[in-house]
């Protein structure tokens, strides 16, 4: 019997095509039931008085109660059901690369409880809430609470490249629902690790998920080279589908009417940020993507930081509904000559307003910002530029 039995197993968890994962209880709460168990049979069938009743409710509420988050976990365990030794050494490699990687117990990843490399099984953390795959709808059309759980994520990501690891396996069945909402990084069986003496992939092998793999990676031939590019892309796709609310996006297609998320969501202006984002991970061509999520969680906060503020961007395809009636839009006002007014200068309590026509601007302003005015209830708000070009 393989020490992975100490470990009670209640339910499958799944299954894929070298490993099965079971929900169990720990060692430890599994002798407690036992001996609980036992109690109750020793005192079945005897007459009860104050003690003996005591004791068999005792028993029997330890037996039967709910277990703690803590006394459950997660057991994986390889098989490579496809006959021959490349299988076998597959099965193996995956096993070697989890135990590497999560046994420096990683913020933003599940903890490791136990494992037994020659036995071909691992005990990890066990997410009651499970993963993005099961709650596909959880951010559906909601950017800003989604963004701030998809920064968790990146953030994690980015200390792996840090490192030189590249996770090659980034979609919502492998990314688990943590208990104060962050996001947590599962299944290393096919990461990159820079340091590794051997590589798990073979020649005219693809690795990674079919629906997010980049597609230089799409190839019969082994990559030599796996950059942080490979789990940026990945990354995209992952954002657009909890945006979405849909568990694939085909290719780079989060431009295309069908599947741009400005138009499934038109009343909401940070989803255009959303889309911003996107450009910078999904690309045909691997030199335009961001190099590493390092890159994606400074443009991440970048927006973040915009949305928390209360802030909208300026692109003239962006609404920004007006926060006083909630009806209206902002627009750019026109004034009696017919051109719109562009910036408004701050300036010790004063506001110097410049047209789009003007060449003249006051030298030192602090702060230069546009004005526009709701074109339903005539709310006027200022709005800082993202750019702006001085003469």
């Amino acid at each position: 019997m393989g020490k992975h039995e100490e470990w009670e197993r209640l339910q499958s968890l799944g299954k894929g095509g070298q490993s099965e994962v079971f929900l169990v209880r720990t060692p430890a709460r599994a002798r407690e039931r036992q001996k609980h168990l036992e109690t109750i049979k020793e005192l079945s069938g005897q007459g009860f008085n104050d003690l003996r009743a005591q004791q068999f409710t005792e028993a029997t509420f330890g037996y039967g109660r709910n277990e703690n988050i803590s006394e459950l976990g997660a057991l994986k365990i390889y098989s490579a059901r496809a006959a021959g030794v490349q299988a076998e050494e597959q099965a193996r490699a995956r096993l070697h690369i989890e135990i590497t990687m999560l046994g420096d117990n990683r913020s933003g990843l599940p903890r490791l409880l136990a494992f037994d490399e020659s036995e071909k099984w691992i005990v990890t953390e066990f997410f009651p809430q499970g993963t993005l795959e099961q709650h596909v709808l959880s951010f559906r059309g909601n950017s800003l609470p989604c963004l701030v759980a998809f920064r968790t994520l990146v953030e994690t990501v980015s200390q792996l490249h840090k490192d030189g690891v590249v996770h090659r396996d980034i979609k919502p069945a492998n990314v688990f629902i943590g208990s104060n909402g962050n996001l947590i990084l599962g299944d290393f069986g096919i990461a990159f690790l820079p340091n590794l003496p051997e590589r798990l992939t073979f020649t005219k092998e693809s690795v990674g998920p079919r629906d997010y793999m980049p597609p230089w990676a799409e190839t019969e031939e082994r990559l030599e080279e796996v950059g942080g590019q490979f789990d940026v892309y990945m990354l995209g796709k992952l954002l657009w589908c909890m945006i979405a609310g849909r568990l694939k996006l085909p290719r780079e297609w989060h431009r295309r009417p069908e599947f741009d998320l400005t138009l499934k969501f038109p009343n909401d202006p940070n989803i255009f940020a959303i889309n911003k984002i996107l450009d910078k991970c999904l690309q045909d061509d691997q030199g335009k993507v961001l190099p590493s999520a390092l890159e994606l969680m400074q443009v991440v906060d970048g927006h973040l930081g915009v949305m928390k503020r209360g802030g909208q961007m300026l692109t003239e395809d962006t609404p920004r509904p007006c926060r006083m009636c909630g009806k209206g839009f902002y627009q750019l006002p026109k004034n009696s000559s017919g051109f719109q007014t562009q910036v408004v200068a701050l300036e010790a309590g004063s506001a110097v307003i410049k047209g789009s026509d003007s060449q003249s601007w006051r030298q030192g302003s602090p702060l230069f910002v546009e004005a526009y005015i709701c074109d339903y209830c005539g709310n006027i708000e200022l709005f800082k530029p993202m750019q702006l070009d001085k003469p």
